[in-house]
């Protein structure tokens, strides 16, 4: 086999390649997952502002893991880079959602180049293990270097075209407008009511339950959008409208809007469920119902806010968080250091991650559920009375003080040391929900 591009046809350039670049390639595409890390971390740290979320940071990395892999193929082929079939599925769609998002095309070619920067210094190392001598050494990172360059300039010219397209078509469609006047709801500007609801296509006046639903990982082929709306659908049939308004944050997530003539029962909210089957790997969070323009934007970031303690604990797919049953933790943590710090304080030694103390912090936060109670810590617990006591002293030894002292901060810490890292697996999270609503009863009354 030989190379067909131009620019390896010499007798040494097609030695190089045949000993040299395309074992190189194909270690290039086993690790691309690894290399395309690489590059996300050295991108992030250069423009934050465009990879300032998970989603974000993940929907780039799966667009130049998939680039990596197709210029390995164009490598290990021999092919001219100007000849190669479409840029990779995720890439063309990072350029597409950039364009509906209205990230600056050269904010986006920067992203492509720092890309480029990083994975192309791990491509010279590779190339470096793979030549025998000097020689081929040099030509190889030579010849490499130009078929990157070739690759990546081509690459780039079809990423333009696509976001020039893509921007066009979305400026003119009626998705802009809806996009523009949600933009408009959620900043809290003003708007009329008449106007909104034409623009939308949306009654704006009824009740709203605001529902984000995301994807963690980006897989190539996958119908992201498909698997998100029949989850948010799924949401909406159960509350009782199954159109509900949608809006796409990303290409890993969606939010949306369900709404109904009249308020909302508690009950049906805390029983949403969604086909794990239709929409794997989906989960989605709720915020509570609100009325009108005020209800729809006060939903919606109820719901983020739910959508940030999920992920901060780490719940599993096919979860449905609402932000009722986490409205405590989330104001607890808006600044997440600062959490950390107080749980830190308020726990000392009780806090540490061995299992001995794992099993005291445990012990310490079913006492408090049974409001100090010996007798029914020890049946919920299956142990004897004396070593519930036993532990107690325990952990009122590490703690330096008496446990009915200062007992809603230790009822604080001991809810939020799971969220903030402290003692992350260590205690269910039904005994998480309990704790936090006695936590909510004893809070003073403003």
């Amino acid at each position: 086999m030989e190379p067909s591009w131009d620019g390896a046809q010499r007798d040494d350039e097609r030695r190089v390649w045949a000993a040299v670049l395309r074992p190189a390639g194909a270690e290039l595409a086993d690790r691309a997952a690894e290399i395309a890390a690489l590059a996300n971390e050295h991108t992030s740290a250069r423009l934050p502002e465009l990879l300032a979320s998970p989603e974000a940071i993940e929907v780039n990395r799966s667009s130049t893991e998939a680039s990596i892999r197709d210029f390995a193929a164009v490598l290990i082929d021999g092919a001219d880079p100007a000849d190669a079939a479409d840029l990779p599925a995720p890439t063309l769609a990072y350029a597409r959602d950039g364009a509906q998002h209205g990230v600056e095309l050269t904010t986006l070619m920067r992203s492509y180049r720092l890309a480029h920067a990083a994975i192309a210094r791990c491509f010279v190392e590779i190339l470096d293990a793979h030549a025998d001598n000097a020689d081929d050494r040099k030509l190889a990172a030579e010849l490499g270097s130009a078929w990157m360059f070739a690759y990546v300039d081509a690459a780039l010219c079809q990423a333009e075209q696509v976001y020039t397209a893509e921007r066009d078509r979305w400026v003119r469609s009626a998705a802009a407008s809806q996009v523009d006047t949600i933009r408009t709801i959620l900043a809290g500007q003003p708007i009329d009511t008449e106007v909104a609801t034409r623009r939308l296509r949306h009654e704006v006046r009824r009740w709203h339950v605001a529902v984000i639903a995301w994807l963690d990982t980006h897989e190539e082929g996958r119908n992201t959008q498909a698997i998100l709306e029949s989850a948010v659908r799924d949401i909406g049939s159960a509350i009782g409208n199954q159109n509900p308004l949608l809006y796409p944050l990303g290409i890993l997530s969606v939010a949306a809007w369900v709404s109904t003539h009249s308020e909302i029962p508690s009950k049906v909210l805390d029983q949403l469920r969604f086909r794990t089957t239709a929409a794997p790997g989906v989960r989605v969070a709720i915020g509570e119902p609100g009325r009108g323009l005020t209800g729809l934007r006060s939903s919606h970031v109820e719901a983020l806010e739910a959508q940030r303690i999920a992920r901060l604990a780490q719940w599993p797919v096919g979860t449905v968080t609402r932000y009722q049953t986490v409205s405590l933790r989330a104001i607890a943590t808006v600044d997440v250091e600062q959490t950390r710090t107080f749980v830190r304080r308020e726990l000392g030694r009780l806090g540490e991650t061995d299992e001995t103390t794992r099993r005291l912090a445990a012990t310490v936060r079913t006492y408090l559920d049974e409001n100090c109670s010996r007798g029914r810590t020890a049946k919920r617990l299956h142990v004897h009375e004396n070593t519930v006591a036993y532990r107690i002293r325990q952990a009122e030894e590490m703690l330096g003080r008496p446990i009915d002292k200062r007992t809603l901060e230790l009822r604080a810490a001991l809810v939020l040391a799971d969220l903030v890292g402290e003692q992350a697996g260590a205690l269910a999270i039904a005994s998480i929900d309990r704790a936090e609503t006695r936590l909510g009863s004893a809070l003073p009354m403003s």
